[in-house]
């Protein structure tokens, strides 16, 4: 495998090179061919005139790329990178999906069912346009059995302000495949039995200070992600709080030091803040409700660092080419030193080709999303590894320096935070200690009348318990806290608690149930709110047992709520309830296949089940290779 790099000042420079490119590889011997294309301030016109130009000169060269970051303060001139990755072996597969919000999920089944059918796809390049889209929905459901297979890319970027952006297709920024598009996806498959993907992702930042209470904002008017308060105020004045930055058209410049992280999946994930209205914080990613939301911090010397560290590893792996995708709050950041970072990179490999689109997607293992403030550096290899350039010594005499201000303040304020951080955990874990032993009387006593509402049923035995287990691995994958897992659990062993209001014979009628019996089937959520809003010191417990028979398209029951309006724990456990049942023995069949299962809930999605969790759940089946997640019964 080979990489080589073009950059262009203009436009005409760009078209100009196609046909020297043509000469430069007419006498090569390679397998398959891919150009990446990067512009900057470059029209969708012109970027179609030079993908047609491609065509007619390189016809056997494919070609994926985005609109990358633009506008005042940035790169406010014409910039074209083309760079070629020629193999020996591996098949590069370049797909182009058009379309609108909404439709993700059904682009991330199409490219699930590609990776279930080629068993040699080592990774997926992802440039989505229009960020609007949910691309952390496609991540998830294009993964869905293949944990293993890495995602990355960047989003390109709109030639709006964000404030201006809408779903409309003209006003996006496009990515390239076959054609330019405003509004999709453009992805390259990799395939190949000799290639080998090594995916990296950088930081820098640190958590500081204390964790912040947030409420999640209803509106989403740029991106996956929107915070409407922050400890009780604005979710935007919390930067006037510790910054005193209030929001204008500088703002990101002036917090560029310091983004907002949560931690997940063993992940610190940096998010900046790209739009406010009406005092919310608007985000490309999402956070979840409940993660541990903190400001973070860095000095340039710990990006840097980072970012070094960073072309070490990859140096180590060897790579044949290397695909960057670097966030341009490094570059607002560390100014002048910004080159530093992907010089790092291009001493083991000048060919090296980087972009800077709208954020950064890292997806791997069920860990990453959307991210910002990332560097994502992905390295391709064909066969066995080659010898590995040494690194260039760059130690240096520190004996008789003197270390600017600035350094040292910035070490002191780690530390101290440092220390902070170790204290607010030791009084955490003391206040812990004295609620463990309220808290798991409390679960036995939920537990107890769990079993006693599923003893009313001869054919549902355990079935509060799984539901409740099954809900909490859900929660679990999507990212919420441990605290937020174990209410849910709880919400989910009670779900059911109205049943007790239910006749008997209803309940354990071996027939069709006849409109009446059904009728006062559907009273059971009411009557379990009821009994579970008396518990004062869980004023949460009510909502599993209200909402979890609602639909996502508001044809459920009692209240017929719809999509976001049900509430998260509901549509959770709706999810596992559903598989339970289908997972269970009744008195009219046996448990059903873990196939018919699977098709029962994919066909469920965005009707009867929030896609997110759906394609969790589905997740979860395929882990369950022996098919362990089902009633164990000798019936």
């Amino acid at each position: 495998m080979e990489q080589k790099n073009y950059q262009f000042a203009k436009f005409q420079e760009a078209m100009d090179a196609v046909s020297v490119i043509r000469d430069e590889y007419r006498a090569k011997d390679f397998h398959d061919a891919l150009i990446h294309i990067f512009t900057t301030c470059i029209s969708g016109e012109k970027a179609h005139q030079l993908r047609k130009r491609i065509k007619e000169e390189l016809p056997l060269f494919k070609c994926v790329g985005i609109s990358e970051l633009t506008g005042e303060g940035v790169l406010p001139v014409e910039y074209i990178v083309m760079n070629i990755i020629t193999s020996k072996k591996t098949d590069f597969i370049v797909l182009q999906y058009e379309c609108v919000p909404g439709e993700e999920i059904e682009i991330g089944k199409k490219i699930e069912k590609i990776l279930s059918s080629n068993d040699s796809i080592k990774g997926v390049e992802v440039y989505p346009a229009n960020p609007m889209l949910d691309v952390t929905a496609f991540l998830r459901m294009a993964s869905l059995g293949h944990s293993e297979v890495p995602f990355w890319g960047a989003m390109a970027v709109t030639d709006k302000r964000p404030d201006n952006v809408s779903s409309e297709i003209e006003n996006n920024g496009f990515c390239l495949g076959k054609r330019i598009i405003n509004s999709g996806f453009s992805l390259v498959i990799y395939a190949g039995d000799a290639l080998d993907i090594k995916m990296d992702y950088v930081l820098g930042w640190k958590a500081v200070g204390k964790e912040f209470e947030y409420t999640i904002a209803d509106r989403k008017p740029y991106g996956e992600g929107a915070i409407k308060t922050i400890d009780n105020m604005p979710a935007v004045d919390i930067y006037n709080k510790y910054l005193g930055v209030q929001w204008d058209r500088y703002f990101i410049f002036n917090v560029c030091e310091f983004p907002l992280m949560v931690h997940r999946n063993d992940m610190d994930i940096c998010f900046m803040p790209i739009y406010s209205e009406d005092g919310e914080l608007y985000f490309s990613g999402v956070v979840y409700p409940g993660e541990k939301l903190r400001l973070s911090y860095s000095t340039p010397e710990e990006i840097l660092k980072s970012s070094k560290n960073g072309s070490e590893r990859m140096r180590e792996f060897a790579a044949d080419a290397v695909i960057m995708s670097m966030c341009f709050n490094r570059i607002f950041y560390l100014g002048d030193e910004a080159h530093n970072e992907w010089d790092y990179y291009k001493r083991y490999n000048n060919e090296a080709v980087n972009c800077h689109g709208g954020y950064e997607i890292y997806w791997h293992n069920n860990k990453g999303g959307v991210l910002n403030s990332a560097i994502v550096a992905v390295g391709l290899r064909e066969g066995e590894k080659k010898n590995i350039l040494q690194s260039i010594d760059e130690k240096q005499e520190m004996a008789g320096e003197i270390i600017p201000i600035s350094k040292r303040i910035s070490k002191f304020f780690s530390v101290m935070t440092d220390e902070l951080v170790h204290l607010q955990n030791n009084l955490e874990e003391e206040v812990d200690n004295k609620t463990r032993e309220v808290e798991s009387l409390s679960i036995h006593i939920i537990q107890s009348l769990a079993q006693t509402i599923d003893a009313k049923d001869k054919y549902t035995n355990g079935h509060s318990e799984r539901v409740a287990k099954y809900a909490m691995q859900i929660a679990e994958k999507a990212g919420y806290t441990n605290t937020q897992q174990e209410e849910i659990y709880m919400m989910g062993l009670l779900h059911d608690v109205g049943k007790i209001g239910v006749t008997d014979t209803i309940i354990n009628k071996t027939g069709r149930l006849t409109n009446e019996e059904f009728e006062e089937i559907k009273t059971h959520p009411v009557v379990g709110a009821e009994i579970l809003r008396k518990i004062i010191e869980m004023p949460n417990l009510m909502v599993g047992a209200r909402w979890h028979h609602e639909r996502y398209d508001g044809k459920g029951y009692p209240d017929r709520l719809t999509g976001s309006d049900i509430p998260i724990e509901a549509r959770i456990i709706a999810v596992a309830d559903a598989y339970d049942a289908m997972t269970s023995n009744r008195s009219y069949r046996s448990f059903m296949p873990q196939e018919i299962v699977k098709k029962e809930i994919r066909e469920g999605i965005g009707s009867q089940f929030d896609p997110l969790f759906a394609s969790i759940m589905l997740q979860l089946i395929e882990e369950d290779t022996e098919y362990d997640m089902r009633e164990k019964t000798d019936m």
